[in-house]
């Protein structure tokens, strides 16, 4: 208990040098509000916990594991950001950060939250009935495909594994968002064909509102979702049962 006390209070050291370097109030309360939580609860784990992560973070595993360990913890409060920007989390004074394992620092401690995240292409009914089913990538040239767009203006690519690599495949269509939740329900209503995790549409597949195709053609999964914390940073209480929570979430503990 004394170490995590002495360790809140370096931390409330450590915002008061910022608001003095800076000037700024926000900058003190940001620093300063979790380590008197934690000095207040006695190093248990409480206080606020800022985390960023892109919106399919969100969608994928968040919304639905938020309320739980919220209410595990009600000594913890949670303010997520969700953007597809790469964020520094250090620069910005977030506690972690969630994104695809290939998009994180390497001095950054980085823990998986889950498992790896294949790919399938899927589309309604109607739509095939309308359009018919791809049989090759070289089919989609004449398929509406959503294509969804990062807040820098690219495009996640549609991937395929041909001959035994992973190729990217030049896509067009009508929609362009940057919403998964969007392109999953432009799918279902029989717009366009939509690639993205199982996980995603699964509740969708299951009853037969999406039906997949090119299943030969999957490419090798994504790494999945990290969350990551600098290693220069001694992990608070709260971090650390936000960590353990999203690890017996992925396990289904």
């Amino acid at each position: 208990m004394s170490a995590n006390i002495g360790f809140a209070a370096f931390h409330l050291y450590t915002a008061v040098i910022a608001y003095q370097s800076s000037g700024g109030i926000s900058a003190f309360l940001t620093l300063a509000m979790p380590m008197l939580s934690e000095i207040y609860w006695c190093g248990k784990p409480a206080g606020m916990l800022r985390v960023t992560a892109p919106p399919p973070a969100g969608d994928f595993f968040l919304a639905s594991a938020v309320p739980r360990f919220l209410a595990h913890y009600p000594e913890i409060s949670l303010d997520l950001s969700f953007t597809d920007a790469l964020t520094d989390i250090v620069a910005e004074r977030f506690d972690a950060g969630i994104r695809i394992g290939e998009r994180i620092e390497r001095d950054m401690i980085a823990v998986r939250v889950t498992d790896e995240l294949p790919l399938v292409v899927a589309g309604s009914p109607a739509y095939f009935a309308q359009r018919g089913k791809p049989k090759t990538p070289d089919d989609l040239v004449a398929h509406d495909c959503i294509r969804i767009r990062f807040s820098s203006g690219t495009y996640v690519p549609w991937r395929f594994r041909i001959k035994r690599r992973d190729l990217e495949v030049y896509v067009e269509g009508r929609l362009v968002v940057n919403s998964v939740t969007v392109a999953r329900r432009a799918a279902i209503e029989g717009l366009a064909l939509v690639q993205g995790p199982p996980v995603f549409i699964a509740s969708d597949l299951a009853e037969g509102r999406l039906v997949t195709a090119l299943d030969e053609w999957a490419p090798t999964p994504a790494t999945g979702f990290f969350l990551y914390y600098p290693s220069r940073r001694q992990m608070r209480p709260a971090l650390k049962a936000f960590v353990d929570f999203l690890r017996k979430e992925r396990h289904g503990a």
